[in-house]
Parts: structure tokens; sequence; C-alpha cells
């Protein structure tokens, strides 16, 4: 069966999935500028509802290795269309992702301004889908020495996590964003970030980076072990004083609301900012390796409890962090957090947390011998 052309999805509209660019670097070469509008117009939505995405990343590849000569009057080409189309127009929107491709490393920078303009609103999204291509939009602002917004930053970490891509697109062109090392956007997360000083090196960076590590069920002996050793150098009581402080502003309303961009409101503002939520995790880990203290017990009872309030449409906040704080309160060798654990045990309902908070307590037993409280 023959291959299907570039020109053969054109027509069709973007309606056939597995099939690639053949000959785009050729005709540009050529000198063939309305390649510009067969490209974008082969960029259509299918009949399924999703733009062709396979195609698309080798098409921009193939773009990128043209001569710069041929990509800038290509990406003259763009700019003089994308000035000429509605601002409603969702081909004005895949105009500026190629003209961004198109743009790198040329003398000028068309469509800088509008560029950052679209990456600002990403700031205000929830998540999006990786199909959008927004990546090429990074691209173009790195190369002009630019970086994201926080707020933007944090979109695409979130549409990562959400929807099973790169955490950052950013990752295709060497850059892995670790500033800020946690999502804005939550009360608690921005004055975590007022004690990160300027620097890699910084000691509360390397902490919150470390916790943001907690991936698993519990943690391994080995993130422990460097989770003692990054506390060292900042003490353990400003450590506690800090981490309690954070999550007891768990839960407040976010610092700005974001939205959802292609699917009904599923109440995003009030779940836990996932990729926080793995911080929150290992924060709470990390409680329970410090000397047992009293505010702490109280401050992951309450995590608990917290992460535990039902969202209408997506459940608790975040079962998980709630998972974290019950096992922490069983690692802590203190009557307080024994307490803690017995009012939890008549107050939670959600089973698997329940039954986290059980095993707890019986490590506590355990570790007391029989009648011992």
């Amino acid at each position: 069966m023959r291959k299907m052309t570039f020109a053969d999805e054109t027509n069709r509209g973007g309606r056939s999935g597995g099939w690639e660019p053949e000959g785009v670097p050729d005709h540009v070469a050529a000198g063939d500028i309305g390649l510009a509008d067969r490209t974008l117009n082969a960029m259509g939505v299918r009949d399924s509802g999703y733009r062709g995405v396979g195609w698309s990343e080798r098409l921009l590849d193939e773009l990128r290795d043209l001569p710069q000569g041929r990509r800038h009057i290509l990406a003259r080409s763009l700019v003089e269309r994308y000035h000429r189309l509605e601002e409603s127009s969702e081909f004005r929107a895949r105009t500026l992702l190629l003209a961004g491709i198109l743009a790198a490393d040329l003398p000028d920078d068309p469509l800088a301004a509008e560029r950052v303009g679209v990456l600002g609103d990403l700031g205000e999204c929830h998540s999006f889908w990786y199909e959008d291509h927004f990546s090429v939009l990074v691209e173009a602002e790195l190369a002009a020495g630019r970086s994201l917004t926080p707020a933007a930053i944090a979109a695409f970490r979130r549409s990562g996590m959400e929807y099973g891509f790169p955490a950052a697109p950013l990752v295709r062109v060497g850059e892995k964003p670790t500033d800020p090392v946690l999502n804005v956007g939550e009360k608690w997360a921005e004055c975590a970030l007022e004690e990160v000083g300027p620097g890699p090196d910084d000691p509360w960076r390397a902490l919150l980076a470390h916790a943001l590590n907690a991936r698993s069920a519990k943690p391994s002996a080995k993130w422990d072990r460097l989770a003692r050793q990054l506390v060292v150098p900042l003490g353990a009581e400003p450590v506690r004083e800090n981490v309690v402080s954070w999550l007891a502003l768990v839960g407040v309303p976010r610092t700005f609301l974001v939205k959802a961009v292609f699917c009904e409101d599923r109440n995003f503002n009030e779940v836990f900012d996932p990729y926080n939520a793995l911080a929150l995790r290992g924060l709470a880990w990390l409680l329970s390796l410090l000397p047992p203290h009293s505010d702490a017990a109280r401050a992951l009872g309450a995590l608990v409890e917290t992460s535990l309030e039902k969202v209408p449409g997506r459940g608790p906040r975040s079962a998980k962090v709630a998972h974290a704080g019950a096992f922490a309160l069983g690692r802590i060798d203190s009557g307080p957090a024994l307490a803690e654990l017995d009012r939890l045990a008549a107050r939670v309902t959600h089973k698997a947390t329940a039954k986290a908070i059980d095993t707890a307590r019986a490590a506590h037993a355990t570790a007391r011998g029989p009648g011992v409280r």
C-alpha cells in the first residue's frame, strides 16, 4: 500500500493517522512558500477530536533542520499570515507555533510578544493536552534567552502528571526547570519558596527538591538517609518549625485560580496541586525523622484530615497525602503521635486511610510492648 503523503493528508483534512510528511523540506528549499498554508491546513482537527501528534513532531523536526535562509523566508510568510487571520481563528495559534520553531537563531524574533502572551495565558490553566505543541513556544523562548513564568512552569508540570507526558517539554531542549522548586498558586508552597535562597546549592532548595521525590507509598532507607543529611545544615528545630507552619496553610484557598482548557470544570482549584502534593508527602515523612514534638504530631493529624476533605466530582483532596501523614505518625515514638492516631481512628471513614491508621497504631503497640500506652 502506498504511504500517505503530506498532500494526501492535507486534502483529507487531517483525518488519517500514521502517515509521514514526505518531501516537506524539499518543497521549502525549492521556494514553495505556499507550504505554510498547506502545513497549517494539515494540522486540522481529526474526526476523533485530536490533532495529529506523531506526524507534526516529525514535521517540526524537519523544519528545524532547514537552512537558516529558507527558515527565515517561511517564518516571514507565517508572520504575515498570522496578522491577516482573525483572533478567533485556531489557525492563528498554529501559525504562531510554527513561526516559533522556524524563528530559532534568526536575527530577529517575529511574534515574540504574541508568544509571550500565549505562554502567560497557559499559567492561568490547570493543565493542557500535549498535542497542542506548546513546547515549540518554549523552545523559541529559551532560544531568545527568556524563561517561562512560574505559573506557566506549574501548568506544564501539572499537565505532565495529568496526561503522562514529560513534566515539562523543556526536557526536549535540554532544560528541566528547577525554579521555582515548588509550584506557585498554593499558599503553603509560596511560603516555603520564601525560604529558598538564590543559587542551586541552597539547603532549603535541596530539602524541598528531595521532598518531591516522595513517589512511593512509603520512603526507602535511601530516601530517609538523604533526608537526614539534608536536615543537618539547617538544624532539626528550624526545619520542624518551618514545615509545621507550612502544613498549617495546606488547604486554604489558592492564591490564584486556574481553569480547565478543554474539559468541564472538575474543581481543580479545590484539590491539591499534584506536583506540590509530592512534596507534602515528603515533608510528612521528614517530620517523622525529626526528634518527636507535639507540634509535629498535631500538624500531621491536621494534614490527614485536610487531605481527606471531599471535593465534589473528585473525591478526597489527596488520599496519598493523607496516607503519608498517617504513616509518619506511625513512625513517631511519642504519646502525642499515638493520641493523634487514636483521634483519627475515631473520625476517618476513608477506607484506605483508615487501614493505614490502624497499621500505624499497630506499629506503636509493637514498639511499646503489650499493655503500654
